[in-house]
C-alpha cells in the first residue's frame, strides 16, 4: 500500500507509481481571475473546481502566481496532518496576514521552534486560565448582549466581533485590563475593516517597495489607512507591555506569560515586536474566527425556526446542552471559519493518495469541503444539527479548527464563548430576519462570514409567567 507520509526517496513496497502534482488538473484562468473568482465566492470557487476536477486539484490564487494543490478528501487531509514536522511546514502558510502578525510568533514557527512555543503558551488557554476565562465569558455575554441595541435592523457580526475582542482582552491581559484599552479596542476593530477589502489577502512584505507604494496610493484599497492605524495600534500595544512589565501582576495570561519567556539560544528575554507579534496574532486569529461562526450560527438558527425553538426550549429548561452543542458543531461543519486550512509548504518529498509533491509546493485542505464530504454526511448541504446528538464529530472528517500539530490553540476558548452568546441572544431577544433569502458567503481575509454579516432585529424578549 501507498504510505501517505513516505520516507524521502523511498519507492520500495508500492504497487503503483505515485503520480506527480504537476499532472494534477486545474483551471488555465490567470491568478488574478482566479483570485477574484475565489473572494467574490468562495463557496462556488471550491466546489465547482471539485465537481470539475476530482478530489484533488491546483488552484493559482496568489500573486506572483504559483500552483497551491488542494486537498479535499478526508484521508488526504489525515496524510497531511499527520505528516512529520520536518516534510510539511505550516509558517509560511501565513504569510497572508503577515501585515498582522509578523513574522517571529507562533504561526511562523516549525518543527522543534514550534513544538517548544506552543507549549510554553498552553498555560495561558488551558487549565486554571481556561476556569478563569470560562467563568468570566458568561458575565461579559449577559452584560454585552443586554447592550446591544433593539428595534433595529442591523448587521450582527460587528457587535459579536466586539465582544469576541473583550474576551481576547482577558486571555491577553487577565484581570488587569490596560489603561487605554477602550482606545485600542477601537483601533483594532477599525484596522479589521480592511479586511473585507480586496486588498486584505496582499502579502507586503514581499512586494517591492514601489510596488507598495503605488497600492498604497489607492485610497479605494484602503491599504494606507490600515497600516496608518496599525503604526497607532502598535503603539499602544508596546505600551500596554511596558505597563504590564513595570507592575507587579503576573499570572496566566498571555502577557505574563509571553514576558517569561527567555530565548534557548542566549537566555535573553522576547523583544517587544515579539511580543507584540504573538498578541496581534491573538487579537486577529482568536477573533475573526469565532466572530464569524456566531454570526453564521444566527444566520442558520434566524432560517430554520423549528431549531431555533428547541434549541430556545433547552436553553430555558436550563437542563442540557445537548442540543446546542449539536447546532455549534453542525454550524462549525457547514460554515468551518476558516473554509481552507494554513497553506503547508513541502520541505521533503510525500506522497499523499497516490500524488507525489515535491519540495517547494504548497498544500492546501479545503476544511469547507471536507465537511461536506457526501461520503461521510447525508445531505451535506443540509442544516441538521441533529447528526451531532448521538455522535462526535470525526477527527479527520470535521475539521473547523484544523488538525494536527497547529490545531487552534484556543478552540475550547471559541466554543464557550459560542455557547454564552448564544444563551444570552436567545434567553433574552426575539430575533426576526428582514429578508428571508439565506446569506451567502463573503471573504475577509482568510475567514468566511455572511455576505450581510447576519442582519437581524432584536427585541427583547417577554417571557410568559405561570398564574398561580
Amino acid at each position: 500500500m501507498d504510505s501517505p507520509t513516505a520516507s524521502p526517496g523511498d519507492t520500495k513496497g508500492r504497487e503503483a507509481a505515485a503520480i506527480p502534482a504537476t499532472s494534477l488538473p486545474g483551471s488555465k484562468a490567470p491568478a488574478v481571475v482566479q483570485l477574484l473568482s475565489y473572494w467574490t465566492n468562495p463557496q462556488a470557487f471550491v466546489e465547482k473546481r471539485r465537481e470539475r476536477y476530482g478530489p484533488r486539484f491546483q488552484v493559482s490564487i496568489r500573486i506572483p502566481a504559483r500552483p497551491v494543490y488542494m486537498l479535499t478528501s478526508p484521508e488526504d487531509v489525515k496524510a497531511m496532518f499527520l505528516a512529520p514536522a520536518d516534510v510539511l511546514h505550516t509558517g509560511t502558510g501565513s504569510a497572508t496576514i503577515e501585515k498582522w502578525t509578523g513574522t517571529s510568533g507562533l504561526a511562523w514557527l516549525d518543527e522543534d521552534a514550534h513544538k517548544v512555543r506552543r507549549k510554553l503558551l498552553m498555560p495561558s488557554y488551558h487549565g486554571a486560565a481556561l476556569m478563569r476565562i470560562g467563568e468570566a465569558i458568561p458575565r461579559m455575554a449577559k452584560e454585552d448582549v443586554a447592550s446591544w441595541p433593539r428595534g433595529k435592523d442591523m448587521p450582527l457580526h460587528p457587535h459579536i466581533h466586539r465582544f469576541t475582542l473583550h474576551v481576547i482582552r482577558e486571555v491577553v491581559y487577565g484581570s488587569r485590563t490596560p489603561r487605554r484599552w477602550e482606545e485600542l479596542l477601537d483601533l483594532l476593530l477599525q484596522m479589521m475593516e480592511f479586511n473585507n477589502s480586496i486588498a486584505s489577502p496582499m502579502m507586503l512584505h514581499k512586494m517591492p517597495p514601489r510596488v507598495l507604494k503605488l497600492f498604497r496610493s489607492i485610497k479605494s484599497l484602503g491599504l494606507e489607512n490600515f497600516l496608518q492605524l496599525r503604526d497607532k495600534a502598535d503603539a499602544l500595544i508596546y505600551e500596554t507591555i511596558e505597563e504590564h512589565r513595570e507592575s507587579d501582576y503576573r499570572g496566566d495570561d498571555l502577557l505574563s506569560v509571553l514576558l517569561g519567556i527567555t530565548h534557548e539560544d542566549d537566555g535573553t528575554p522576547l523583544s517587544p515586536r515579539e511580543i507584540r507579534d504573538e498578541m496581534m496574532t491573538i487579537f486577529l486569529a482568536g477573533t475573526e474566527t469565532t466572530a464569524a461562526a456566531m454570526a453564521w450560527t444566527f444566520e442558520y438558527l434566524t432560517r430554520h425556526p423549528e431549531a431555533l425553538k428547541r434549541l430556545r426550549d433547552e436553553i430555558d429548561a436550563g437542563e442540557s446542552d445537548a442540543y446546542l452543542m449539536a447546532v455549534i458543531n453542525e454550524v462549525l461543519r457547514l460554515r468551518p471559519s476558516i473554509p481552507n486550512i494554513i497553506v503547508r509548504e513541502v520541505k521533503k518529498p510525500i506522497e499523499i493518495g497516490g500524488v507525489q509533491f515535491e519540495p517547494g509546493m504548497h498544500l492546501w485542505a479545503s476544511a469547507y469541503l471536507v465537511n461536506h464530504d457526501k461520503s461521510t454526511y447525508e445531505n451535506p448541504d443540509e442544516f441538521r444539527p441533529e447528526r451531532f446528538l448521538d455522535s462526535k464529530p470525526g477527527t479527520f472528517t470535521w475539521i473547523p479548527f484544523g488538525g494536527g500539530r497547529i490545531r487552534c490553540i484556543g478552540d475550547k476558548i471559541a466554543l464557550l464563548e459560542m455557547k454564552a452568546v448564544i444563551k444570552e441572544v436567545l434567553t433574552q431577544c426575539e430575533l426576526e430576519r428582514p429578508d428571508p433569502r439565506p446569506e451567502e458567503a463573503k471573504s475577509r481575509i482568510v475567514v468566511n462570514v455572511p455576505s450581510k454579516f447576519t442582519r437581524v432585529v432584536l427585541r427583547d424578549r417577554v417571557r410568559e409567567t405561570s398564574m398561580a
